[in-house]
């Protein structure tokens, strides 16, 4: 499956623009899916507006930096570690993730995910996909970038893709 770099104008900050990607043959970015999914229950559109409000603050205010991301293996996940979950009383219950790839300070590629409803990632029938699908993008992402295919330039928060570069997936 052929992925494309693309960028969320809608979500270029001061300090941070934001990236999608698109695969091949599919209506909606991972981001606009996951938006588009998540926005259908109630329970989850509060998490979604905190997990919005967390990438306008990081790009408006803090900056990329790790500190404001879960490392999930080779991805990032939002929302930040010292995010305080809503209490819902269900079992199983561990709140929206959305994955992603905090390339720079300045650029983060937004993915796609669900909502956790076990402890462990690699357990959970809603996210697996989702995580393991970062993991391996963010391993083309990086693999790219090592052999120049990609750069980014932090001045102007831009990724630069050479044509002849695919991420196969």
């Amino acid at each position: 499956m052929i992925v494309q770099l693309i960028a969320i104008p809608e979500l270029a900050f001061e300090k941070v623009h934001y990236y999608t990607v698109l695969f091949e043959g599919r209506p909606y970015s991972e981001f606009r899916d996951f938006i588009i999914r998540m926005s259908k229950h109630d329970r989850d559109k509060i998490e979604l507006a905190e997990i919005n409000r967390y990438i306008q603050q990081i790009g408006e205010e803090y900056g990329a930096h790790k500190e404001h991301f879960k490392e999930e293996d080779a991805a990032e996940r939002l929302p930040p570690p010292y995010h305080q979950f809503i209490e819902t009383g269900e079992p199983d219950d561990y709140g929206l993730r959305l994955y992603c790839i905090r390339l720079t300070p300045s650029v983060v590629v937004l993915l796609n995910g669900d909502r956790k409803t076990a402890l462990k990632v690699h357990d959970c029938k809603n996210c697996y996909m989702h995580f393991d699908r970062a993991r391996k993008i963010s391993k083309k992402i990086t693999d790219a970038i090592t052999d120049k295919f990609i750069e980014i330039n932090d001045d102007d928060k831009k990724i630069i893709v050479d044509n002849d570069f695919e991420i196969n997936i």
